[in-house]
């Protein structure tokens, strides 16, 4: 009987998972850490094989005397930092102690869905595939809706369609270990940078059945985070060699729907204001300024009573990013937030 050579594989692209080493973000969250550590080893379970690695960024609370009560549990490796040096020595850390090829970076406050590190490991297998994101859902802990949340999903949906996503959620995304960067500690906007790092070479995707719960949106959506955000934009703007290895579609999109919203409260401010200027000396520009502005002061308070505060919420948080920009301004900020 005459043997033939069997016909070599066609190569599909899909690999499978390995393993899987779960990096946990830890500081000062001794009132999450029991029921969330208990919650992803059970979601980690269903792999041959996996990790969970605690780091712990020198917490101050009861974290540590938590955390420690899971130290003789077989697939847990736990790290104490000695000093605080913020999330992404965090993240590199825990990637240099990982072991398998699949990483997950999972923060500690937020709620997460059943199955959802399964179905946020899987697309994965894809060698085209280099992150996935989960979904901060619009629904918040409480089960109170969030427009601007909803309007955030929206975009990065269409994003994700493409494997286009610019800028994974933070509290919860896979990657690939040969996919990650190691991140400058001052860096801001970890999750953006790691994305724009890994686009142009790899597809990074949004799953919208892998939903994340937070806290409802006005307990997040301060100024001193709102001015955080700003800073960490305008850093990544000026980080050497970030921006330039991406598709033109790419850089349309990260300008489109990360920066130029940024801008829009100031430009909104600035019209407003050269349009009050412009009316002095016209009675009929006069007029339209005042009618302009009643508009908006009785669209503002309807929006408190009709709308339930949504409009109020988007008029706040503009504000606070109008605020923002000026105190960046004054204090000489572009001077100063290039990493060298």
């Amino acid at each position: 009987m005459v043997q033939t050579e069997r016909p070599p594989e066609k190569d599909t692209g899909i690999k499978e998972i390995s393993g899987v080493s779960l990096v946990y973000l830890s500081y000062n969250g001794a009132d999450f850490l029991l029921k969330k550590i208990n919650f992803l080893l059970q979601e980690l379970s269903v792999f041959d094989k996996y990790e969970l690695i605690i780091m712990d960024d020198h917490s101050t609370d009861k974290s540590q005397e938590i955390i420690n009560s899971f130290r003789d549990y077989k697939h847990i490796k736990i790290i104490f930092k000695s000093e605080q040096r913020g999330i992404p020595h965090s993240m590199n850390t825990g990637v240099k102690a990982s072991k398998f090829e699949h990483i997950v970076f999972c923060d500690q406050r937020q709620n997460l869905s059943d199955n959802i590190i399964s179905q946020l490991v899987s697309p994965l297998k894809n060698k085209k595939v280099g992150a996935v994101s989960g979904c901060i859902s619009h629904f918040d802990k409480e089960n109170r809706f969030s427009f601007i949340r909803a309007y955030e999903n929206f975009i990065k949906i269409q994003e994700g369609k493409t494997g286009n996503l610019i800028g994974v959620y933070g509290p919860l995304y896979a990657i690939k270990k040969e996919c990650y960067t190691e991140i400058p500690d001052p860096i801001i906007l970890d999750d953006l940078y790691l994305t724009l790092k890994i686009l142009g070479s790899k597809q990074v995707l949004f799953l919208r059945e892998c939903q994340i719960f937070d806290e409802y949106s006005s307990l997040i959506y301060n100024y001193q985070r709102t001015k955080r955000y700003l800073k960490g934009f305008l850093q990544l703007i000026n980080e050497k060699g970030l921006i330039c290895h991406l598709k033109k579609k790419q850089i349309i999109m990260l300008f489109w729907h990360k920066y130029f919203r940024l801008f829009i409260p100031l430009l909104l401010f600035l019209c407003y204001v050269s349009f009050g200027i412009k009316s002095i000396g016209s009675p009929e520009n006069t007029i339209v300024f005042l009618i302009i502005t009643l508009i908006v002061l009785i669209s503002i308070l309807l929006s408190a009573v009709i709308t339930r505060g949504t409009l109020m919420k988007f008029i706040r948080i503009n504000f606070l990013y109008f605020i923002a920009w000026i105190e960046l301004f004054f204090v000489g900020f572009f001077n100063k937030v290039k990493i060298h």
